[in-house]
């Protein structure tokens, strides 16, 4: 699924969780509660019952008060991905299915790097998904679980909503988003189930720059309908600017649910892929 190379770039990235995280287990994101550890975070008054090792005597010295020495927790988060596996993800040139499956690839393998639980599933079909793994070790059963999908049938965004699996922690839907559906009210539901929206939309280069012209009978990859167009290069500016329009609103979807949304070609590599991340200030050194 990636290369040598690819695994040595990624061995020194890592995925940047926007707001603390609270899991079930101790793993190495931050979490919003206070707990032992090196690194300090804040004072806060003693009350019976507290640990009384946490005192901070200097403290008591200075202010007369107990006061107690919090620390910053670190826990396992979970990461989501949501794979576009629809028909249209099979299109362009190079087709976008590539470039998606490989996006879903690297992202799972900084999340088990990570210690998170992650999981992957499809955007349509709420059964085809992993469970929940840890440890670079399930990176080959979340491979071999990419490998076998294929791109077929439709994608809409309530779809998302249907998602019964996911658990708090990062969200990560990767699609072209090319559908007619408003994204604003499923992504704001992830938010509701304490998750942290990212929206990576994958379109190819023939999509994000068309260069067709004259008469065609367009078909519809994953509804079959059939349009014939005459295509100027008027009609090509009024696609654009369509095209976006629409990826505004699955920004503002994105952000209003505190999330962040980026977007990239199938012709970039995972290098590339992976410098957009850090761009946007989703992955880190």
């Amino acid at each position: 699924m990636l290369s040598p190379a690819e695994l040595s770039l990624l061995s020194r990235l890592d995925l940047a969780y926007r707001r603390p995280v609270s899991g079930l287990y101790s793993g190495e994101r931050r979490s919003p509660r206070a707990a032992r550890s090196p690194e300090f975070a804040d004072f806060r008054p003693y009350v019976p019952g507290d640990d009384f090792r946490q005192i901070d005597w200097r403290a008591f010295a200075r202010l007369e008060r107990l006061m107690l020495r919090l620390y910053v927790a670190e826990e396992e988060s979970s990461l989501n991905i949501v794979l576009d596996s629809s028909a249209s993800m099979e299109l362009g040139t190079p087709p976008k299915w590539g470039s998606a499956r490989r996006l879903a690839a690297a992202l799972a393998l900084l999340g088990l790097a990570g210690m998170d639980r992650v999981a992957v599933g499809t955007l349509a079909d709420r059964s085809r998904r992993t469970q929940f793994l840890r440890g670079k070790d399930g990176a080959a059963r979340i491979w071999a679980f990419l490998e076998k999908l294929e791109p077929a049938g439709e994608a809409s965004a309530p779809q998302l909503s249907q998602l019964d699996w996911l658990r708090p922690g990062m969200t990560v839907v990767i699609s072209d988003f090319l559908t007619e559906d408003s994204w604003a009210t499923p992504v704001a539901g992830l938010r509701r189930r304490r998750q942290e929206p990212l929206l990576w939309q994958v379109l190819a280069p023939d999509e994000e720059n068309p260069t067709l012209a004259g008469d065609w009978k367009l078909v519809e990859a994953e509804s079959e309908r059939i349009r014939e167009l005459t295509i100027t290069p008027t009609l090509v500016d009024h696609y654009l600017a369509a095209l976006a329009e629409h990826r505004a609103g699955i920004r503002r979807a994105a952000e209003g649910a505190g999330g962040r949304m980026l977007h990239t070609l199938s012709s970039d590599d995972l290098e590339h892929l992976m410098l957009a991340g850090m761009q946007t200030g989703v992955i880190r050194r």
